[in-house]
């Protein structure tokens, strides 16, 4: 069954099929579906083959690694309108590197990598697409890596909250989107600490909190804090 033309349009707007020629994008579509999943429904496991990849169309996956003794390690979480999964096409060994489960209920695309490459093979722009998006990701990994090997905890948790702003205002408000555990878990933190410094934030009047909702009351201060090392982008916990 294929994707109803109800969503094409939708999918269309992604970097990922909006310069594929309608040849190309309606051949894709003829193996593609929307599914859905259950919150804490796994969608893949770690070592499993990697014949698709996917786009979040409404809720969250998240991505992350389990330990020896049973912990889980967030790697990522995926948004609405955010692909995962693509860059095991270009991987040895065609394995998922990580876990992926829904942490609410969640309807996702999913498209066979075969049949994307194939299409990559006829279209440059499609290519410098995806390298382009690839190097971006590859960035902010990058400045994550060096986060968590050379700032504390405070530096991270406050970058975080910087990288969720979506607006200009005075005092931006960020809805996380996660639960406070998995946010700890992306930033290498535990719950107790992260609790402590919000805790602390909020009473140095920087922030204010209402249930899952944080309004930056001083933001240039937040900045101050962590100095130049902050730039303005998308953190990619989310």
């Amino acid at each position: 069954m294929s994707i109803s033309k109800l969503f094409q349009q939708e999918l269309r707007q992604h970097y990922l099929f909006r310069r594929l020629p309608d040849k190309s994008f309606v051949s894709i579509l003829a193996q593609s579906n929307l599914t859905s999943l259950k919150r804490n429904e796994m969608l893949f496991e770690k070592g499993d083959v990697a014949g698709r990849f996917f786009l979040v169309r409404h809720g969250q996956v998240m991505l992350y690694q389990t330990s020896m003794e049973g912990n889980e390690k967030v790697v990522d979480i995926i948004g609405p309108g955010q692909t995962f999964a693509e860059a095991v096409m270009f991987m040895e060994g065609n394995r998922y590197p990580v876990n992926a489960k829904a942490t609410c209920s969640t309807e996702l695309f999913y498209f066979d990598n075969k049949l994307f490459m194939e299409q990559l093979r006829h279209s440059n722009e499609l290519c410098f697409a995806l390298m382009a998006d690839m190097s971006t990701r590859l960035k902010g990994l990058l400045t994550e890596i060096s986060e968590l090997t050379i700032y504390n905890a405070k530096h991270r948790l406050i970058s975080y909250l910087l990288g969720q702003i979506n607006d200009k205002r005075d005092h931006p408000t960020i809805r996380l989107t996660a639960t406070k555990s998995m946010i700890a878990s992306r930033l290498s933190i535990t719950p107790e600490t992260f609790s402590r410094i919000i805790s602390k934030l909020k009473k140095d009047g920087l922030i204010t909190i209402d249930d899952e909702n944080i309004t930056l009351i001083q933001p240039e201060a937040l900045k101050e804090i962590i100095g130049e090392t902050f730039k303005h982008t998308k953190n990619t916990c989310r």
